[in-house]
């Protein structure tokens, strides 16, 4: 910021032509002279409300000189990062800008004939155009709402950051010069929609929020940020179909599985399998490389339809797009464990899950011996995957620590449970 700062302040320095076309520009050039800048403006301003003024295109164009003059100081103390005036710095920089816009509607303006004599839209050089001085200015609209967001001036700092936004839309520019300012300084604006999406959000002004973190979205930082701010904007307001919507589209378009696991908790909390399975079908046909889109689906089937083999097909596409996807590890190893839970709990075993305690005869403990390896089976399987959690996310045991136990005490791993048992006693102590 200081360098570019630097670089415009030095730019300006150069602009500012003098002009003394009628009798209060002539006043004001007498002023200047004098260095009473303040008074210069008082007189300027007092002639834009004088019906008997008709120049009025070399009043405000003047008007914006001497504000820049007045406003220059200040930028280059800013450059040079020494303390300045910020309230100073934010006025003459508005001033400076809208007497030049100004300057230019009334320059541009058909006359009485139906004529255009403009004076200032294409001057000879060394003269600048309004449109020049206005190019020049134009970043500083984006410093001045940053100045008043580090004040604590939430209103002032929307109001420049707005104006920022806005000011090249201003008919002073044409199409093709509007697009440049916007390319040239995309990231700018980006991040200058961006603020306002948060202070909106903040404040509690969803439908701007909305609005500006819609724009913030079309940048490439922070989109997490923006995706979470329209969400949550949706469903403060109480569109539950909006917010809905809007986590769609933030699951789709990031690819995050956190996106993706709080659509899949919406459509568990309505009970909507169909809708959800819809979904999760047209992630994997419009991105079949998408990891998360096949982890969505295989979430479905985990917990919505608890169909356990299309379940695994999912996460196998997630983990050989990305083995180290740590979410599809981690529910692969649920599709094990909750099948088996299920399995016994469905009264499908005669001993293993029953309480029984006692086994009758050698036909029965061959039974036994049966269910058993059933479900050693599936812990087994359910075993690396959760191992390659723990590896994974080391400093997160509650991802693992958990589960990792359960496995041990049915697969009668002693040594192993004992350490999950010392980790949760920590955990616990925390």
């Amino acid at each position: 910021m200081k360098k570019t700062l630097c670089t415009m302040a030095m730019a300006l320095t150069g602009c500012l032509a003098i002009n003394a076309q009628n009798n209060a520009v002539f006043k004001a050039d007498e002023l200047v002279a004098k260095n009473d800048l303040n008074g210069a403006i008082t007189l300027l301003e007092s002639a834009m409300e004088n019906p008997k003024t008709t120049k009025f295109a070399d009043v405000y164009r003047k008007a914006g000189e001497v504000s820049t003059q007045i406003f220059l100081p200040e930028l280059q103390m800013a450059a040079q990062n020494m303390p300045f005036d910020t309230v100073r710095f934010c006025t003459y920089l508005d001033k400076s800008i809208s007497y030049f816009l100004k300057s230019h509607e009334y320059d541009v303006a058909p006359d009485a004939k139906g004529k255009v004599k403009s004076k200032y839209d294409a001057p000879k050089p060394p003269t600048k155009s309004n449109r020049e001085y206005v190019m020049m200015f134009i970043d500083y609209y984006f410093h001045a709402g940053y100045f008043q967001s580090l004040m604590g001036n939430t209103d002032e700092s929307v109001k420049y950051f707005e104006k920022f936004m806005q000011l090249p839309q201003n008919p002073i520019f044409n199409d093709a010069q509007r697009d440049t300012i916007y390319q040239a300084n995309k990231k700018v604006y980006m991040q200058a929609a961006q603020n306002l999406a948060r202070i909106h959000y903040t404040n509690k002004n969803w439908g701007k929020a909305i609005e500006y973190a819609n724009m913030g979205l079309k940048g490439d930082e922070n989109k997490r940020d923006m995706y979470i701010i329209k969400m949550n904007s949706f469903k403060d307001q109480g569109d539950s179909i909006a917010y809905k919507n809007a986590l769609k589209e933030a699951a789709f378009e990031s690819g995050d599985p956190i996106f993706m696991q709080n659509l899949l908790y919406t459509y568990m909390t309505e009970e909507t399998v169909t809708e959800a399975e819809a979904v999760a079908n047209e992630f994997v046909s419009k991105d079949p490389n998408n990891k998360s889109a096949w982890y969505m689906k295989g979430c479905i089937y985990l917990n919505m339809k608890k169909e356990y083999a299309p379940a695994r097909e999912c996460f196998q596409k997630a983990l050989d797009i990305d083995p180290n996807f740590l979410e599809a590890n981690t529910n692969m190893a649920y599709t094990y464990t909750n099948e088996i839970y299920q399995r016994k709990q469905s009264g499908e075993f005669k001993w293993v899950g029953t309480g029984k305690n006692f086994i009758k005869g050698s036909k029965d403990e061959k039974v036994y011996n049966k269910e058993l390896a059933i479900v050693h089976d599936y812990y087994n399987k359910a075993l690396p995957y959760m191992l390659k959690v723990r590896e994974l996310a080391p400093d997160q045991p509650k991802e693992w620590v958990y589960v990792l136990q359960m496995i041990y005490e049915n697969l009668n791993m002693k040594t192993e449970r004992a350490e999950m048992d010392a980790i949760i006693e920590q955990l616990q102590k925390q």
